[in-house]
């Protein structure tokens, strides 16, 4: 009855605790929102069944400054894009008319940014990347003034580190009106805790663009007739009115180049953000959507500024808000830009303005060799000289891999006759039966390692843009109307009957950290910044059959940020590839080539001769490689299975002769244990994926991710079972009557096989090491890589495993020992086992142009074709050697009398077992 009372005691203490602390969580609330807010917007009491329709829409996305400390700042922070979601949960009209109740999450979030952990390959980045998320959501709860238009609200959210973290939201110009170009919704997110609290962080600045019920203003009269004074202009292609939002939006998001006029050194009179703060002179503008309209053909947009190639981030020292309108006369986007206007007092009191900057954007109709930019356009002040504020005219383009999706364009060669004459065709180059890549395959863009007098210097990527009349990785849907007159011809790969193709290539090359070229002339150090990459436009012919690429490229004498004039471009200047056959054996697999000035030497444009390298991945190699890789696969997974089989079948013989456990060979078992848990303590890749670099290029590594998990189930699978093989063993010598003599011997074992496998190793690595070549040849962007000690380690350790039988048999010798100790099934069913890899590496050498595996180790010292005959008969005579040994006992196999003084045969003899 006693510990009935407690336990009753116990539950109505509990109970009135968790009573108490709501009480006091509401009443704290309560008294939370009065200190804070009230003064700002009252609290009054809600009519919950009156609902409210809240002005902006239950969803508004906007940005924010700050918030380092509780989003987690790292050193990718300036790469991340900071946002804030508010969702309204609800809206109740209050007993005070005018005052509602508003409950609310607000997400406070970074756009996720990544880090490369692969490679750069055929000048795109992998798409294998870890990604950092970091956000904080807050759940909130006050009331809205909708004549003030100010809201304030208070509530709790979970930190990165999981800690508590108190807030109070206030926003202001959240009112009942129709949203134009300065509505703008601002406020700050403010923490509760005291400065000396960990939670404490430093207030948030926030601005809201509202989305909902928005009126476009500025396309008025009088500012389409500044669009007006351009002059002649080449009309752009004109876009697809259907769907205009959402052809029009992929397109023009992104960052464009800026170019100034030749006497633009500084931000003063050049500079659209000039006068606000002490800013540099900014070389990318970036371009970010807001709100759209189909039916007038509407954009509303964000327009930031800055003078680095980071990732664009929300600043309002630095951005614009425009709206646009798409001009059916000219096809052209026209964008009127206001400026974030009130920041010197505070934050609070930032309101557009200044709406003064203009801006138009077109899509050529026309490529060439001196711009093939995807996107053209200008951008300039409608103020006068001398007013703050003006800035002179500049032109920006977009450039990029990622060009825009358009059906019309066309490019013009202007170099051909001149390509002709530097490089003729060469008929004896011609070998019938031998195929080269497809010029409009994936093949034809390749990175590239770059030397100078055989120095590696710099390394880039060459990526094709046209090939004849076609522009090249373009989803050719309707994003321009179908009839226009510029629409591409259909082009059949196999057009050239003469195996010739005009071709079009940009290539960028980037000299490598800490690299120094000294006063030597060359093309890397022309420019007027060495850490900008150089770019070479280039066209020319593609000899597809002689694999013969042959051009003429255009490079940029003066900054990439100055307007190209006619003596800014160098057009003297040839590149050459030369690509290996479709078999790669029979070449090496390298793409070579140059590029080299047809200038005299005495010449102040001409730059000495860059040689350039690069590994050929074709996709007729990835096709090969994705068809082997699924067979080794499965061939790993079958050698792992009937290894367990066989292993099991073992175990089952030792339980039927328990006599013959002694006489298995410990240090065997040590060794099949060891070569089964080495692959469940290593990663699946190491061990298995030979040019496992390579392979994650072509193939990406999560298939093989995926395989690993079935490996390493069956793996362990066969580790346990080997394991208790081996704890057999060592539990029945402990009481077996002459485990002196069995240890003994078992020492002897273990010295002459030490003996041999030191030697063995040592002999190895010495050839190893004369026969590494020391090139610096790589693909993509890596170094080359050498082979280590470990790597020489891993190899031979699967040459002991070949030879597992090896310690039973000189077991068996040293005793004499006769008797079926090991099973039939083991030491033939294991040997085959260990044989199938070297049978498959030479049947894959015959079929497969890469003669890499994905089973044997990356340097492959015992996969060669000798080693795949000398090991299988190796393994296989250890097994006969085995068999004979035991029936007719270990010294058997010799044919000679050794003195077995001492010596005892061993024979099976009964074991009496208790009952």
């Amino acid at each position: 009855m006693e510990s009935l009372a407690l336990s009753f005691l116990l539950i109505t203490l509990f109970l009135f605790t968790i009573i108490s602390l709501n009480s006091f969580s509401s009443y704290a609330s309560q008294l939370t929102y009065t200190d804070h807010c009230a003064s700002m917007v009252p609290n009054s009491n809600p009519n919950e069944s009156k609902f409210k329709d809240f002005p902006h829409g239950r969803f508004q996305v906007g940005y924010y400054l700050g918030g380092d400390k509780i989003v987690g700042a790292d050193t990718f922070q300036k790469l991340r894009q900071k946002q804030v979601t508010l969702r309204i949960k609800s809206v109740y009209e209050t007993d005070v008319f005018g005052i509602h109740k508003v409950g609310a999450t607000l997400l406070v979030t970074t756009a996720s940014s990544y880090y490369r952990v692969g490679n750069f390959t055929r000048g795109k980045r992998l798409k294998n990347r870890k990604r950092f998320p970091s956000s904080i959501m807050f759940s909130l709860d006050g009331f809205w003034s909708e004549y003030s238009g100010k809201i304030c609200m208070v509530g709790t959210g979970s930190g990165y580190n999981m800690q508590l973290l108190e807030v109070v939201l206030k926003l202001y110009n959240v009112v009942n009106s129709s949203n134009t170009i300065s509505t703008l919704a601002i406020g700050s997110l403010e923490s509760l805790s005291s400065k000396n609290e960990v939670s404490y962080f430093e207030p948030i600045s926030l601005f809201i663009f509202p989305r909902v019920d928005y009126e476009y203003s500025l396309d008025t009269i009088e500012a389409k007739t500044e669009f007006s004074n351009e002059g002649e202009v080449v009309l752009g292609l004109s876009i697809n009115p259907v769907s205009f939002c959402a052809n029009i939006f992929p397109m023009i998001n992104g960052k464009y180049d800026l170019q100034y006029q030749s006497e633009c050194n500084s931000a003063k009179y050049c500079s659209p953000v000039n006068g606000k703060y002490d800013f540099q002179l900014p070389y990318i503008v970036s371009l970010k959507e807001l709100v759209c309209l189909d039916v007038k053909q509407r954009v509303r947009v964000l327009i930031g500024f800055r003078n680095s190639g980071d990732r664009w981030s929300f600043n309002p020292n630095t951005t614009l808000v425009g709206e646009g309108w798409w001009d059916e006369e000219k096809n052209q986007l026209s964008i009127v830009g206001c400026h974030f206007l009130g920041m010197e007092k505070s934050m609070t009191s930032v309101y557009v303005g200044d709406c003064s900057t203009r801006m138009i954007l077109r899509f050529p109709k026309i490529w060439s060799i001196k711009d093939a930019s995807s996107i053209v356009g200008q951008i300039w002040s409608n103020k006068t000289v001398g007013d703050s504020g003006y800035f002179k005219r500049m032109v920006l383009r977009k450039f990029e891999d990622q060009r825009v999706q358009i059906s019309g364009t066309k490019y013009e060669y202007s170099q051909l006759d001149k390509v002709r004459k530097v490089s003729p065709r060469h008929e004896q180059l011609k070998n019938k039966g031998i195929r080269y890549p497809d010029v409009y395959s994936s093949d034809m863009r390749f990175d590239i390692s770059v030397r100078i007098s055989k120095r590696r210097v710099a390394w880039g990527y060459s990526v094709p843009l046209v090939v004849n009349d076609q522009i090249q990785q373009l989803n050719l849907e309707e994003t321009f109307p179908s009839n226009s007159s510029n629409t591409l011809p259909s082009i059949s790969p196999n057009s050239s009957s003469t195996g010739l193709y005009n071709v079009s290539y940009k290539i960028n090359i980037k000299l490598l950290p800490n690299v120094k070229l000294g006063e030597e002339k060359s093309m890397l150090n022309t420019t007027t910044n060495v850490t900008e990459p150089v770019n070479v436009s280039a066209e020319g012919i593609y000899d597809a059959e002689a694999g013969i690429l042959c051009m003429v490229g255009c490079r940029n004498l003066g900054s990439k940020n100055q307007i190209p004039s006619s003596n800014s471009l160098d057009c003297e200047v040839i590149v050459k590839f030369q690509f290996p056959p479709l078999d790669a054996k029979n070449n090496g697999g390298y793409i070579k080539g140059s590029i080299e000035s047809v200038r005299k030497n005495s010449d102040p444009l001409y730059f000495k001769q860059l040689d350039v390298i690069s590994a050929a991945f074709y996709t007729a190699e990835a096709s090969q490689i994705s068809k082997k890789v699924d067979m080794e696969v499965i061939m790993i997974l079958l050698c792992t299975t009937l290894a367990c089989v066989f292993v099991g079948l073992q175990l089952y013989h030792v339980k039927r002769n328990p006599d013959m456990l002694p006489l298995i060979s410990f240090v065997m078992s040590l060794i099949l244990t060891l070569g089964n848990m080495v692959p469940l303590v290593l990663n699946f890749e190491s061990l298995f994926a030979q040019n496992h670099d390579k392979k994650r290029i072509l193939l990406g590594s999560e298939w093989l991710e995926v395989n690993e998990i079935a490996v390493r189930l069956i793996v362990m699978v066969a580790f346990l079972l080997q394991f208790r093989l081996l704890q057999l063993t060592w539990s029945a010598r402990k009481v077996y009557t002459k485990q002196k003599d069995l240890w003994i011997a078992e020492k002897k074992v273990l010295y002459v096989i030490l003996t041999l496998y030191a030697a063995g190793f040592l002999i190895a690595l010495l050839v190893h090491q004369s026969n590494t070549l020391q090139g610096d040849v790589v693909y993509s962007s890596s170094l080359s890589q050498q082979h280590s000690l470990w790597e020489d380690l891993k190899s031979f350790s699967g040459l002991v495993l070949d030879g597992f039988l090896l310690p039973q048999i000189l077991l068996n010798l040293f005793m004499n020992s006769k008797g079926n100790a090991l099973s039939c099934s083991f030491y033939f069913g294991i040997s085959l086992v260990r044989l199938i890899p070297h049978a498959y590496d030479l049947f894959e050498a015959l079929v497969y142009v890469d003669g890499s595996s994905l089973y044997e180790d990356e340097i492959a010292d015992y996969y060669s074709t000798a080693w795949d005959i000398i090991i299988p008969l190796v393994s296989l005579m250890f097994a006969a050697i085995i068999h004979l040994q035991q029936q007719f006992g270990g010294c058997s196999i010799l044919s000679w009398r050794i003195n077995t003084k001492g010596v005892e045969e061993y024979k099976k003899v009964p074991v009496v077992t208790e009952a």
